[in-house]
Parts: C-alpha cells; sequence; structure tokens
C-alpha cells in the first residue's frame, strides 16, 4: 500500500498525457518524449497508470527500442524507471504481466507483447504505487455519471434521450470499463437513426468517459495531474501578478529541443539545487500551502539558466539540427505568480509571450484545484477521506 509519510513528504503528479482514451492524441513519440521529461524535471516522481504504460504505443516506443520501429526518437526511459523518477501506479499490488494477461482476455486495444509487459516489471515493480482498482473504477463511474448529469441540465430532444440512455446504462454496470462504455456507444449508434443530434450526443458521452477516466486515478492516488494541451483549467476570478520575471532562456520550454535532449542530461539536472528548490515550492503551491515566492522565483531562474547551458553543451557537437534550433531561439521565458483577488489562491505561470504558431514551445500553469475525496477514499492504504481533500489537485498544465 501506499506509505503515507513518502506521500506527504514529496510532490507526486500523474502524467495523463500518456493517455489511450483522449480525442487529441499526441502527434509523435517524439512530442511525448518532450512532455514527460518537462514533467520529470518539475516534480519529484511523475506517475504513469499500469495500462497508459502498457498500451499506449508512444509510450513504449519511449521504453523499448523493440517498440520504437517506425518512429524517429531516443528509447532510453529505462533509466527514469529504473531510478524511481518515473513510477507506475499498479492495481492492487499486481504485476503488469497480470495486468497485460487481463486485458488481452478482455480484448483491450493495443494490448503489448508479453516480452514488454515483462521488461517493465522489471524496471518497475520493485517501486511500483499499489492502488484498490475497485475504488478508482468507483472514481471513474462516478466521474462519468456526474458529467452526463451536467450535460442533460439544458438539453432535449433526442440529444437528452441519448444522454439518459448513457446514463441509465453507465449505473447499472458494476464495475464501468471504459471498453464496455465504448462499445454501447457503438451499438447505440448502430441501433438509432444515426441523426446529427444523436451523434453528437454520442460524442459527449465519449468526452465525458475519457475526461473521468483521465481524472480517476490521480484523483484516487491524491496526486497533482498534468493535464493534457486538450484540457482546460477552470476559470478563475480576477487575478493580480504578485512576482514575475520575463527574461528567462527558453529552452526548457523548447519541445522539439526536449525531445532530443539525452536522458542523461536530465538525470544530471535532477540533482541540481535549484531544481530541488524549484519542486519543492512547486509542491507547496499545487498543494494549495504557501510557497516561499522568492524563493521560487528564483529557483526558476537558476534553473532556467543551468538548462540553457546543459542544451548548449549537449548539442553543441554532436546534433547540428538541433543545434540550428537553439542558436536560432532568441525568445524568452516568462515565469509569474499570480494571487486570485477574492479567494487569495495563488497560481504560478510559466510560457513564451512571444512566440509565433510555428514555434513548439510547451507551457505551463501551476494551480491548486481541490476537490472532494472520492468514494472509497478512506480504504486507500493509510490515507485517509481528509487527507484525500487537501491532496486531489488538478495543478501541472502543459499547452
Amino acid at each position: 500500500m501506499v506509505d503515507q509519510h513518502a506521500w506527504l513528504s514529496s510532490e507526486r503528479v500523474y502524467l495523463s498525457d500518456v493517455e489511450i482514451h483522449r480525442q487529441s492524441p499526441i502527434a509523435s513519440a517524439e512530442d511525448l518524449r518532450a512532455r514527460v521529461l518537462f514533467h520529470v524535471l518539475l516534480s519529484d516522481t511523475l506517475l504513469v497508470g499500469d495500462s497508459q504504460s502498457l498500451n499506449t504505443p508512444l509510450f513504449r516506443a519511449l521504453v523499448s527500442s523493440q517498440e520504437a520501429v517506425g518512429h524517429a526518437v531516443r528509447s532510453d526511459l529505462a533509466p527514469l524507471l529504473d531510478s524511481g523518477r518515473i513510477r507506475v501506479a499498479c492495481r492492487d499490488g499486481q504485476t503488469l504481466t497480470a495486468v497485460r494477461d487481463a486485458q488481452k482476455l478482455r480484448q483491450v486495444e493495443h494490448v503489448p507483447s508479453a516480452a514488454y509487459a515483462e521488461l517493465m516489471d522489471r524496471m518497475t515493480h520493485a517501486r511500483a504505487v499499489t492502488y484498490r482498482l475497485d475504488t478508482v473504477s468507483a472514481a471513474f463511474k462516478s466521474g462519468v455519471i456526474r458529467l452526463l448529469e451536467e450535460q442533460t441540465q439544458n438539453a432535449g430532444g433526442k440529444t437528452r434521450a441519448t444522454v439518459e440512455a448513457a446514463l441509465e446504462f453507465v449505473r447499472g454496470q458494476k464495475p464501468l470499463y471504459f471498453k464496455t462504455l465504448r462499445d454501447w456507444k457503438d451499438s447505440f449508434r448502430t441501433g438509432s437513426s444515426g441523426s446529427t443530434e444523436v451523434v453528437l450526443a454520442l460524442a459527449a458521452v465519449d468526452r465525458a468517459a475519457g475526461e473521468s477516466y483521465r481524472q480517476a486515478l490521480p484523483h484516487v492516488l491524491g496526486a497533482g495531474t498534468a493535464a493534457p494541451r486538450s484540457v482546460e483549467l477552470p476559470a478563475t476570478t480576477a487575478a493580480r501578478t504578485v512576482l514575475e520575471r520575463t527574461t528567462l532562456p527558453a529552452s526548457i520550454l523548447d519541445g522539439f529541443l526536449l525531445g532530443r535532449l539525452p536522458v542523461e542530461v536530465f538525470l544530471e539536472a535532477t540533482e541540481q539545487p535549484s531544481r530541488s528548490v524549484l519542486v519543492r515550492q512547486l509542491g507547496l503551491l499545487r498543494r494549495g500551502s504557501q510557497p516561499d515566492l522568492s524563493q521560487l522565483v528564483e529557483a526558476m531562474a537558476e534553473f532556467s539558466t543551468w538548462m540553457q547551458e546543459a542544451f548548449v553543451r549537449a548539442f553543441r557537437d554532436t546534433d547540428e539540427r538541433a543545434r540550428a534550433v537553439l542558436d536560432g531561439n532568441h525568445n524568452l521565458m516568462r515565469f509569474g505568480i499570480s494571487q486570485d483577488s477574492l479567494t487569495g489562491a495563488l497560481g504560478a505561470g510559466l510560457d513564451v509571450p512571444a512566440a509565433d504558431g510555428d514555434e513548439d514551445y510547451l507551457d505551463l500553469q501551476v494551480v491548486d484545484r481541490s476537490v472532494p475525496a472520492a468514494d472509497g477514499a478512506a480504504d486507500i492504504g493509510q490515507l485517509d477521506a481528509q487527507q484525500m481533500r487537501q491532496r486531489v489537485i488538478t495543478g501541472a498544465y502543459v499547452g
């Protein structure tokens, strides 16, 4: 089970970019690699779900050269998995091999070879974070119901009838599986009139399932969430800028450069004192606690400068294309701390204001988005429901 002291003493972020149930999948393995490593830099530990680690072909390409056929990408995440910088959240203490075998029997899409599952077990099993499958399933089902109920509030006609049919089906499933709901949706569409209203309503059902699936596991584990590009954070009230730096090196947000940087450089980066301070202060902010704002801004400035120098060292003599991108990159990065004028809640933002549409920059928003604990949270390891309520947040957003 999850160790309480470990959870409370370090910051974990769940990578929902590694997600097979999304409307807008990541474009390439190199794009995913950039996002994975970006979040490794900015959290103590990056969590990946067991299904995601197994059933996402692009993620598999980053782990094993055998899985990378057809992808021009470095298959070098193994050291990060071996060291626990990336940890797999695995159900009920099972091995990934057992999860893979069960999914193959259920005919889940994109199930990997047994050899890949065994490789992942060797690298990750000793450091796996376990969770109760029934609790995550309950959180998934509860989330789908909540989102579908919201859709019925102002709906009518065939739209409302379609969503209500989905709700009736979902409520009757014990447990609810994503694939089962998708199979129901396909069957309903086949047996329906096929009208535009029904098709759009079913697409909304699919989005609700995908969003609830994305949230369920980090919700139960009380982890911050690295939300994908397609997810919009809830709107906030008017905020004022508390602190800001506008002239920082921007290479840490360059997706192209991050996708090509050797993993050895990332391992070195995780040992930098400025990075440790940065991660600790961001963790406090994600959890709704008060960070030391001056330390946070100074650590970001120092770490971004270190990363810029690391990019230069890495590409100077080995990668002409990356060196040309680095040499031509004259944009500057902005890091700011804002405070909600009404609630006093703090947020942090990291972006490149001068970037145009042709440049491959990431950005980061870190906010505290506390939500009620999932049903059954009190039964998870040694975390009680009150601790869950304090820890469950949606934090890091890459756009």
